[in-house]
């Protein structure tokens, strides 16, 4: 079983530290390695704190990795959204990659298929109200007892 203290020193290997004294006090800014070394005992835990500092300094890390030794340990960042610099995509592999684009692709088409959708209502309602305005001042020239347009 790959233990989070396992996969923590595979973290402090990846990231070109010589061992976990110097990812605790260079990587994170610990004054010691003391909070890291107690996770030795597979029964204790990590600390909130420890994770997100961890996930503060290696951005790139998968925290799913890290926690529960699931998928790649680093992310692969493939898309980042020109209107928000911060809103990052992150996606592991090419079929993921074909379907978060084939996704954005539909959410596409519907969102232009609204669009033509509401033009067309409007228009309709525009005809509506010119019709309408056409009504009126028709009635306006009855009352005053000119001949109506049509």
């Amino acid at each position: 079983m790959n233990t989070f203290f396992k996969r923590l020193l595979q973290l402090v290997d990846n990231k070109g530290f010589k061992n976990l004294n110097d990812f605790a006090l260079n990587g994170l800014k610990y004054d010691s390695s003391s909070k890291l070394n107690r996770l030795k005992d597979e029964n204790k835990k990590p600390s909130v704190e420890i994770i997100e500092d961890i996930a503060n300094k290696f951005q790139d890390l998968n925290l799913r990795w890290l926690i529960l030794g699931e998928g790649e340990m680093l992310r692969e960042k493939i898309f980042q959204d020109s209107n928000n610099l911060d809103n990052t995509y992150e996606i592991n592999s090419n079929d993921k990659k074909i379907a978060f684009l084939e996704e954005q692709n539909e959410l596409l088409k519907i969102t232009s298929t609204n669009k033509d959708e509401m033009i067309l209502f409007y228009k309709e309602k525009i005809g509506f109200v010119e019709i309408k305005l056409q009504d009126c001042e028709n009635e306006k020239k009855l009352l005053k007892g000119s001949k109506p347009s049509l």
